[in-house]
């Protein structure tokens, strides 16, 4: 099959489709035969950073309920073969996981930037594939993560049962190609729920949550623990202290700038910031990196998993497996918590959240190996978060910009 404007356009109004603000100029790098499918290599040229798409079509005599993509000449219709069974199982196959007791598989909705396949398992728990649909040169963090955490037998995280890989062309390497991460299976929890949904319906209510937050603060002080144990940790440089001061300030530049609020604040920020850096800082690990409430689900009856380590999907893998702070996952869960409170506007918000943040740094800092937190270099980061956050709702939600900026009014208190 040929690229053709049916394809572009199906690709375009697909949500893992990351270009929405730009008008997409797609190319072939590659086309690869696997089981049941085609897997096309688009590469989207027409934003600020060329990305490359992973997308397997199936060409199929009978459609069905799927939607067609296109047509080939022969008159065969071309589908996402994510629906396809003949290309599920197959790539399943490839990572090394059995399949012969799967019974059949189907597309999780909802997914944003990557699509989701969830295996029925005969006699055995289902099973869930994360397909990537931008790739990257580098083993995808997720990957690296889950897989370790799993093997030192972490009850935090899914069970994690196999990736796989491809190579497509890339001139800009010695070797003329590049080689990354296309999915992993991990096991299927049933029945979970969101944290965001719980937390939100909580504060809702103006129910108690402080049970659960004191459990996400064990399940993140073990999962930061494994993962020192498990992957390299390094003291800080004094190049790294001044990277990180460099991106606090620029982000508290462009907030300034487009937030009067916060050009108000921003010597105080800035003070803390200084402060900060003058501090003793914990060794540099893998951490989540984007750690809040919509990133752990609760199992019925088993507790917290906390999933997604991936990172910004359009980041360069090598940034995103750069040793970072434990202590900004905390802050993001603290942050979480905020607003949480400040959207479910249930009775005394604002007593609900501490209350829960509360609970998760006793809980986080009495855990088994626990990371110190020093109260400085947490403020800083719970202000650069924040700070962030200001931006982002300025320009996309402004009514909820009292949420983040009186995130900065406590933590400038």
């Amino acid at each position: 099959m040929e690229f053709d404007d049916d394809l572009g356009a199906w690709v375009a109004r697909q949500r893992w489709y990351a270009g929405k603000s730009h008008d997409p100029q797609f190319r072939v790098l590659d086309t690869q035969t696997v089981a049941g499918a085609t897997r096309y290599l688009l590469m989207d040229d027409a934003g600020a950073v060329p990305t490359l798409y992973n997308v397997p079509l199936a060409e199929v005599s009978d459609p069905g309920d799927l939607e067609v993509v296109t047509t080939t000449a022969e008159g065969h219709a071309v589908v996402d073969a994510t629906r396809h069974p003949a290309f599920t199982v197959g790539l399943l196959a490839d990572m090394g996981v059995d399949t012969s007791r799967v019974t059949g598989s189907r597309v999780l909705t909802g997914e944003q930037s990557n699509t989701s396949i969830v295996y029925d398992v005969d006699g055995a728990p289902a099973i869930i594939l994360k397909l990537f649909r931008t790739l990257h040169h580098g083993e995808n963090p997720d990957v690296t993560v889950q897989r370790v955490l799993s093997e030192a037998g972490s009850p935090y995280v899914p069970r994690f049962y196999g990736s796989a890989d491809a190579e497509w062309p890339d001139v800009g390497r010695d070797s003329g190609a590049a080689r990354g991460t296309l999915g992993f299976a991990q096991e299927f929890l049933p029945g979970v729920r969101d944290g965001w949904a719980i937390a939100l319906d909580a504060a809702r209510e103006g129910r108690d949550f402080t049970d659960a937050a004191h459990d996400l603060g064990v399940a993140v002080a073990g999962v930061h623990g494994a993962l020192s144990d498990a992957l390299e940790s390094m003291d800080a440089s004094p190049d790294q202290l001044a990277a990180v001061g460099r991106a606090w300030r620029r982000r508290l530049a462009i907030a300034s700038a487009e937030v009067p609020a916060v050009a108000d604040r921003l010597a105080a920020i800035d003070a803390v910031y200084a402060a900060a850096l003058d501090r003793p800082w914990p060794r540099l690990q893998r951490i989540h990196g984007d750690l809040h409430l919509g990133q752990v689900l609760a199992v019925p009856h088993g507790g917290w998993r906390i999933v997604d380590f991936e990172g910004e999907p359009l980041r360069p893998m090598a940034e995103r497996a750069i040793p970072d702070l434990p202590p900004r996952d905390v802050a993001g869960m603290l942050r979480s918590f905020d607003y949480a409170g400040a959207v479910g506007a249930g009775p005394d918000a604002a007593a609900w959240a501490a209350a829960c943040r509360e609970a998760f740094l006793s809980a986080y800092t009495a855990a088994p190996g626990a990371i110190a937190l020093d109260p400085v270099l947490l403020r800083a980061l719970v202000l650069d978060k924040a700070v962030y956050e200001s931006i982002y709702e300025a320009r996309n939600r402004p009514d909820w910009l009292p949420v983040p900026l009186a995130g900065i009014d406590a933590a400038l208190a």
